[in-house]
């Protein structure tokens, strides 16, 4: 299984080709990105679309959110209860434009970083690998 996570694109146009990925998760800030049959929440500078979403993939809760309304730029406290509450195994965010991933009370928290600086994170089924303008940056032991 591979996901492609996506935050804060605004308005750079997204151009990768989605073919390869089973889920394309958009954590908002999305601009005017075009993502058909892909997981998009609404950030704060989108109009349109949930502010949050859970998925079911592959047997864990996926909580999808930008992070807007958790103040996740001066800390993470009001998102982890929040995905405590909904009772996520995974909880993937942005709004801070900085890549970050770790784990809470059994929850990974992961944020791919701003796709307008080229940042997005690729989760597989044993590994997640952070890019930078499509270079590996870092890569995380994960099982899916």
């Amino acid at each position: 299984m591979r996901i492609l996570v996506l935050s804060d694109s605004h308005f750079k146009k997204i151009d990768m080709d989605f073919s390869s990925f089973d889920y394309v998760i958009h954590c908002g800030d999305y601009g005017n990105s075009k993502l058909e049959n892909g997981i998009v929440v609404c950030g704060n500078c989108d109009i349109y679309g949930e502010k949050e979403r859970m998925e079911m993939i592959a047997q864990r809760k996926v909580y999808v959110t930008h992070g807007d309304l958790y103040q996740v730029k001066y800390g993470y406290d009001r998102l982890c209860y929040r995905a405590m509450e909904v009772g996520a195994d995974v909880c993937l965010f942005g709004h801070t434009h900085r890549s970050d991933c770790f784990y809470e009370n059994g929850i990974l928290f992961l944020n791919a970083g701003a796709y307008e600086n080229g940042e997005y994170a690729i989760i597989e089924d044993k590994e997640i690998t952070f890019y930078c303008r499509d270079k590996k940056v870092k890569k995380i032991q994960f099982e899916w």
